[in-house]
Formats: C-alpha cells, sequence, structure tokens
C-alpha cells in the first residue's frame, strides 16, 4: 500500500510539473529550464547632424522560454524603427520568440557627483553603455532566472572602439601593454592632451594587475582617456566590467594615481548594503596608494600621509546621509582599509593581507553588511577583530601603523587562498551610482540590470520536479533485498 501510494504521488508530481499540464509551450531542447540568456547588442554611430546624441540599433534575441517581455529606452530617446516590436504606453513589447530590432536616437552627456563624464561633439563621441541602455521585464515558463546579456558594437563605417561598458567615436591612437598573456588598451582621443607618458600609464596599470589578487581578473581591460574638457578624475561605467574612462589630465605619479583607482574598480565584483557602498571606494583608494608605493611611483612619506589623513575622521561610515560629500568613503574609508591591512598583516606574519577579505567577500552571493564585514576580517586574520572593525568604520578613525604596510610593503601576500571565480557586476557606487530599484532608478543614472514582472514564476514547479525524483529515490531504496 505504501509503495502504490508513494508511487501515485510521484506520477501527480511529475504530471503537475510538466509544461504541458500547465498550457506552457515547451521550447527546443535543451533551452526549458536552462539558464538562457537574452542577448542586447548596441550598435552605435555618430548623428553629425544632431550634436549631443548618437544613433541605436538595439538588436534584441528571445527565447521560446520567455514570455511578456517589454523594454523601454532611456529618457530623451526619439523611436525611428521598430522591427518585431509593438509599442505598448511608453514601452515597446516584443512581439514572439527571435529576433527583433529598435532603432532609436538618444543624447550622451552623463553627469556624476563630479561632473560630465562623457560627450557627443562636432568631432567625437565617447559614451557610456547605461546612457543607450534599455530597461527590459519579462516573464519566463521553466526553470532559473534567464541572464540579460548586454553588449556594445560600432556601426559600419564608425572609426572608434567599443569595449563592454564604454565606447569611444572619432579619430583616436592606442598603445597597448600585455601582462601575462592578457592586454590592456589605452584609447587616447586626438582630442585629448594626454598629460603623463603612455607608458608611464601602461606600466603603473600592469604593476598594479601583476600585484592584485582579489576579483575578476579580465583577459582585457580597455582605458578610455576622456578629454580634458571633462570632468577631472576617472569614472567606472559598472564595477567589476573591464571598461574604465580617465582624464588625460590624471597624473601618474599621485598616491591617489586615478589610473589605479579606476583598475581596482575593474576587479570589484562584491555587492554592499547602503551601510557598507564605502568600501567601494575606500578599498580602491587605499590600494591606489599601496599599489603606487610599491611600484615606486610615490615615496614612503607621500604613501604615509594618504593613508593617515585626517580628513573626515570622525565620519560614520555607514551612514552616508550625514556626510556633507562624498569625501569620507574615499578619505576616512582608504585610513579604514589601510588599518585593518596592517593589523591582518601583524596577526598572520605577513601571510594575509586585506586582499584575502576581498577575496572572500566575493565568493559571496549575499550583499555585505557591517557584520559580515567584520567576521570576515577576523577570519581571515585568524583573530577576534570584530569590535576593532565596527569601531574603525562607525567611530574615528583608528591609528595605522605604517611600519606594519611598509616594512614588507604591500605586494602580492596572502593570494594562497584566492583563486578567481566568474561573478555578477556590482553597480558603480560613489563615482556615478546605479540603481537596482524595481524598473526606475532610485539614484543616479539609471537601472544597471533589468527586472522581472514576476521573478521566477515557475520555479515552484521545479521544487515539485525534484522532490519527486528524491522521493522516486527514496522508493528505490526501500525496494532493494
Amino acid at each position: 500500500m505504501r509503495t502504490q501510494t508513494s508511487a501515485g504521488l510521484v506520477c501527480l508530481l511529475l504530471v503537475c510539473a510538466s509544461p504541458a499540464a500547465l498550457g506552457v509551450e515547451p521550447g527546443p531542447a535543451g533551452q526549458v529550464g536552462g539558464d538562457s540568456a537574452i542577448d542586447v547588442r548596441y550598435t552605435v554611430a555618430r548623428e553629425p547632424a544632431q550634436a549631443g546624441r548618437v544613433r541605436v540599433t538595439a538588436t534584441i534575441e528571445r527565447p521560446r522560454h520567455v514570455a511578456g517581455l517589454s523594454v523601454r529606452p532611456p529618457a530623451g530617446t526619439t523611436v525611428r524603427r521598430a522591427d518585431g516590436l509593438s509599442r505598448d504606453g511608453d514601452r515597446w513589447r516584443v512581439d514572439g520568440p527571435g529576433t527583433a530590432r529598435l532603432t532609436y536616437t538618444v543624447p550622451v552627456g552623463l553627469a556624476t557627483t563630479f561632473g560630465q563624464r562623457t560627450a557627443d561633439t562636432d568631432d567625437w563621441t565617447l559614451l557610456a553603455r547605461q546612457e543607450l541602455s534599455l530597461r527590459a521585464r519579462w516573464r519566463w515558463h521553466v526553470g532559473p532566472r534567464p541572464r540579460w546579456n548586454e553588449s556594445l558594437a560600432l556601426a559600419p563605417g564608425q572609426r572608434g572602439v567599443a569595449g563592454t561598458t564604454a565606447a569611444y567615436i572619432g579619430p583616436h591612437e592606442t598603445a597597448t601593454a600585455t601582462v601575462d598573456g592578457d592586454r590592456i588598451t589605452l584609447v587616447v582621443p586626438a582630442a585629448a592632451d594626454l598629460r603623463p607618458n603612455r607608458t608611464a600609464v601602461l606600466h603603473s596599470i600592469s604593476h598594479a594587475k601583476r600585484a592584485s589578487t582579489a576579483g575578476r581578473d579580465h583577459d582585457h581591460v580597455r582605458v578610455f582617456v576622456a578629454p580634458n574638457g571633462l570632468a577631472s578624475g576617472g569614472y567606472a561605467p559598472t564595477n567589476g566590467e573591464p571598461d574604465v574612462i580617465v582624464n588625460a589630465g590624471e597624473p601618474v605619479h599621485s598616491p591617489v594615481n586615478v589610473w589605479v583607482h579606476e583598475y581596482r574598480h575593474t576587479r570589484q565584483t562584491f555587492a554592499v548594503t547602503p551601510a557598507m557602498a564605502w568600501l567601494e571606494e575606500g578599498s580602491a583608494d587605499y590600494h591606489t596608494a599601496a599599489l603606487t608605493y610599491a611600484a615606486g611611483d610615490i615615496g614612503r612619506d607621500r604613501f604615509r600621509d594618504r593613508v593617515t589623513t585626517e580628513r573626515y575622521e570622525t565620519a560614520d561610515l555607514t551612514r552616508p546621509d550625514s556626510w556633507d560629500g562624498p569625501g569620507p568613503q574615499y578619505h576616512k574609508g582608504a585610513r579604514v582599509v589601510a588599518a585593518i591591512d596592517a593589523r591582518i598583516r601583524q596577526a598572520t606574519e605577513g601571510r594575509r593581507t586585506f586582499e584575502a577579505v576581498l577575496d572572500r567577500l566575493m565568493r559571496r552571493d549575499d550583499r555585505v553588511t557591517l557584520a559580515l564585514f567584520a567576521k570576515t576580517v577576523s577570519s581571515v586574520a585568524r583573530a577576534d577583530l570584530g569590535a576593532f572593525v565596527r569601531g574603525a568604520v562607525t567611530g574615528d578613525a583608528p591609528t595605522v601603523p605604517i611600519d606594519g604596510l611598509t616594512d614588507s610593503g604591500p605586494r602580492r601576500s596572502g593570494s594562497a587562498d584566492t583563486t578567481e571565480r566568474p561573478t555578477n557586476a556590482a553597480p558603480s557606487v560613489g563615482s556615478a551610482a546605479t540603481a537596482t530599484n524595481g524598473d526606475e532608478p532610485a539614484a543616479g543614472v539609471d537601472t544597471a540590470r533589468p527586472v522581472t514582472d514576476r521573478h521566477g514564476e515557475w520555479t515552484v514547479l521545479g521544487t515539485l520536479g525534484m522532490l519527486s525524483v528524491l522521493l522516486a529515490r527514496r522508493q528505490r531504496r526501500r525496494e532493494r533485498p
């Protein structure tokens, strides 16, 4: 009787979990229930007659198991043509599986807290992908949430360079360095007066790449040099991605070496809570000074002055709403990370560094909280540093045992427990925030990722299917002699 009941339950679960029982049209073999992606390719061209705008053709590949896919162009967009899409209010609904194309013009001119980062002029265009990206919603029938893959390309006849999250169109030159088989490409517009020597820039970034162990190590990093008239400093359109923008006037021989700072953002793939957003800029700024010092581009005194700064030393880093500007995350943030790094080195006799903390945080799927951060630091140091970390972050800035950082040098140590793994990119915070709050931007530029109408509409069925398999296995074990 028990055997019949279990078998009947298994059959019922299998029938209920099947797409046919629910009226769901199955896709091709190997696709239903798979992690198929919705691929979107943005092909960009300059619009000579419309300064400040570019023309974009978005080619959308919709898998069969994705339903109800709709997209919304960025603000200020003028749609020129739609193939395979139908208008639905301020959105465009993809008519069916397969390929659809939406052609539109969109304004270029991204501004962040620190000024304008991109522009379209009579002679050249520098843009970030988020300026022209579609915002999407969809449902799917079976399996895990489909990935949303975006890529950039230049239209035929457009002279320039397209990266993953940024592109330049116009007269330019490139310089390339190779590091362990990987490439670093410097894209220098003709309109840019690059103040540092190109060799010095590439050497500085190359050293940072060799010395860094945590995070994603890309096989091709593109550094887009921004013409001098744009905002000073630098910008990473999306943390964890291989493209950065740095103003042509930024020096290399500086403890705030922006070329290295933005490179460090390409490796950051951890996600943070608002209270820990400072960690992205604070850790990048500390390692900028440390790596520039280790490369011999600054002396010990300049390194010490940077990581022991008294600026914003009483700021509570977990309360950005209490700051009078973005400075605390850079200044006090760098000092806090320096102090933690020194104590980890002391506790482990130099065998581990703060890189190991970042590596462990980037291996996790959950967002970094202060509690998780303090716990991870203690685990790496193999000593209870929880109270010290919490006090350093929320209270007065801690002292930095500078000798612990300069005697052995901030070199590639603690790499034995670090290995690369692909992860999702975290949004850039500080230089220009991106938001993932529903389908509307919460702050900064706009949504970095699309959102779905229903998160896993049929994933309950997948759970039932797994349960049926487990019940069947259990029954087979019972029936064995």
